[in-house]
């Protein structure tokens, strides 16, 4: 529930999916307006604000994209309540491409400021326009700011489970099964695996190796990590076990001391070459090491045409699924924390988050807000028979939990579903 006076919303529950007991909202109005109210129950209470704002291209899509010179003068208003409704620890996540990109990087260190800065993904969607008479681009950006970036660090670190972990853990013990004690055997066959596997980050592909004890790991210098000599006993050398030679040692000498590099020696976490005349590094193991930071690059091709259109809610360049799940995924932690998305679209970050909750089991709530602006004459949108953009935002989320529940069915308590509602106004 947003907490709201009921004389400020005016309930639509033949619009809504399990509205009696749902936390979830989708509420139909002026998003401005209902930011106004929804502060007065949800200030510094909101985990995430993850914003597809209009990009000012000067075009028509499903809704026309031409605010023109009055771009920043409609953001600032919003991005100050989104700052307002935020934890904390709370972070606000905005697509936006080449048009407003530079205007929209200022507005935020004005108000967040730019100590507060999280980074900048560049989604690269990995094809250029093809309308472009100058550098055809062929990305768009996704900027991340903290409420608080001390608090945020703090409560949770920007890193993100290798996706392709368990895959590899699972391919790595059927090879050691298959090649027994011929651990060179295990050793080609997944290295001809790793090759064949185009989508594996570089974090994960660098896992390409085996030991004998059948753990996957890369090999990673021990050598010391800065120009400041370190103590004498840091260039200790270490003997190679099979010639019972000294093996080189780095340059600025290693990286831990001797009862480290002791300990080391003792878990089976030192890799020696064919002879002592290879530098030894140090073993990280896949199953040690799951996560990975967040990177600036995020590569997505993907569109949701098809999907869209199987829901019945066709929608001109609707941000991608695959995108969403993982911003949100990054960017939430805990059970029931808040997600809001005042320029709701589609409704994919409400698809986005009752997948999650599916997947994680995460109980987040989503918040959206969008009006009831007219769809193009000519888009798809009004070729499916809706006459305004919210008309779609609940259309497709209703066929999302209609679908999740079909494919999915609930083992326990999950929240499959929203309440609608138009803004009214206080009377």
């Amino acid at each position: 529930m947003t907490g709201m006076p009921p004389d400020v919303l005016l309930p639509l529950p033949e619009e809504s999916v399990n509205g009696e007991s749902s936390r979830n909202q989708i509420i139909e109005g002026e998003n401005l307006q209902v930011l106004s109210v929804l502060s007065e129950s949800l200030d510094g209470q909101v985990k995430l604000v993850y914003i597809d704002p209009p990009y000012n291209t000067g075009k028509a899509f499903t809704y026309k994209d031409d605010i023109g010179h009055g771009w920043v003068e409609m953001m600032r208003p919003r991005l100050q309540a989104a700052h307002a409704l935020l934890r904390e620890d709370g972070a606000i996540v905005i697509h936006i491409d080449e048009h407003e990109m530079p205007r929209l990087s200022l507005l935020l260190d004005e108000i967040f400021g730019p100590e507060n800065r999280l980074g900048t993904i560049i989604w690269d969607k990995l094809n250029p326009k093809g309308d472009a008479t100058g550098i055809a681009t062929q990305h768009e950006s996704i900027l991340c700011c903290a409420k608080h970036r001390p608090t945020f660090i703090e409560r949770h670190p920007l890193v993100r489970t290798k996706e392709n972990a368990g895959r590899m853990l699972d391919v790595a013990s059927r090879l050691v099964a298959d090649h027994g004690s011929d651990t060179e055997g295990s050793n080609a066959a997944f290295r001809k695996w790793i090759r064949s596997q185009p989508h594996l980050s570089g974090g994960e592909a660098a896992y390409s190796r085996i030991d004998e004890d059948g753990r996957v790991f890369q090999a990673v210098s021990m050598a010391w990590p800065n120009k400041r000599i370190p103590p004498q006993d840091y260039f200790q050398p270490l003997q190679h076990p099979l010639t019972g030679k000294d093996c080189p040692v780095p340059a600025r000498g290693w990286r831990n001391p001797p009862e480290t590099m002791k300990r080391l020696l003792d878990e089976g976490r030192v890799v020696f070459g064919p002879t002592e005349r290879t530098q030894p590094r140090r073993k990280y193991f896949l199953h040690e090491n799951q996560t990975e930071c967040i990177p600036s690059v995020l590569r997505d091709g993907g569109h949701d045409d098809a999907l869209l259109a199987s829901l019945g809610t066709p929608f001109d360049h609707a941000k991608p699924l695959s995108v969403a799940r993982k911003l949100i995924r990054w960017f939430t932690r805990e059970p029931k924390d808040i997600v809001v998305d005042f320029f709701a679209g589609s409704g994919t970050t409400a698809h986005a988050t009752l997948l999650e909750n599916q997947e994680r089991d995460s109980s987040l709530q989503f918040i959206l807000v969008q009006s009831a602006e007219p769809v193009i004459a000519r888009s798809l949108a009004a070729q499916a028979g809706f006459e305004t953009v919210v008309q779609v935002t609940r259309a497709r989320v209703r066929a999302a939990v209609a679908a999740l529940n079909r494919d999915h069915p609930a083992t326990g308590p999950q929240d499959r579903g929203f309440q609608a509602s138009r803004f009214i106004g206080r009377k």
